[in-house]
């Protein structure tokens, strides 16, 4: 089993708001980025927004809240909850709506291949979020601290790249003009999720 932790915690300043609660489409942003993770993930949303809560536990979704303000501790908190039975995890920000569905079973795909492996998304040859971790670093990741959020460990490991079907899957939001260019991805029809089962 995989586990995937949306990362939806952050204060936003840059926005000026809670960006994940800004509408895009026929939901807001954390409920596009819930709807893109497909079935074979365990999927667990680390919040301290209320709001944001209300929005998971709707799409029938875990949520736990991190025991800080610090992305340590959210990865923390979300890879308590599955770390005794995944085989690895995926830590998905919540402002990043359009990734696919498709690219993260290309994610399970390539975990299946190579279990030991760190996985990150890419596209063009750029390596981005999200990233899987394989069992073997759960204890490395659990012992994180301050504003780390996992990338410190990616430096002595032989990450993999897996390709993913377009360029705008790897946006994520921290400015208002960010939120314009997703909302105009979408108008393009450059991307779409598919519901979650039962949705």
């Amino acid at each position: 089993m995989l586990g995937c932790v949306i990362m939806a915690a952050g204060a936003g300043t840059r926005f000026s708001g809670n960006k994940l609660l800004a509408s895009l489409g026929d939901a807001v942003v954390v409920e596009r980025t819930i709807r893109s993770v497909p079935p074979v993930f365990e999927t667990v949303v680390v919040t301290r927004w209320p709001e944001v809560r209300v929005r998971a536990e709707a799409a029938g979704v875990r949520c736990v809240a991190p025991a800080g303000a610090e992305r340590s501790a959210s990865v923390r908190a979300g890879l308590a909850v599955g770390a005794a039975r995944w085989d690895g995890c995926v830590f998905l920000s919540g402002d990043q709506p359009l990734v696919r569905p498709e690219s993260l079973e290309a994610l399970a795909a390539a975990h299946r291949a190579e279990p030991e492996r760190v996985l990150r998304l890419s596209y063009g040859g750029v390596m981005a979020a999200p990233v899987l971790f394989p069992r073997r670093l759960f204890a490395a990741l659990s012992a994180l601290t301050g504003a780390d959020g996992g990338r410190s460990l990616l430096a002595g490991e032989d990450v993999r790249a897996v390709e993913a079907f377009g360029p705008e899957e790897l946006f994520d939001i921290d400015t208002r003009a960010d939120l314009v260019s997703v909302r105009a991805a979408l108008s393009a029809g450059a991307v779409g999720v598919r519901p979650r089962p039962g949705a």
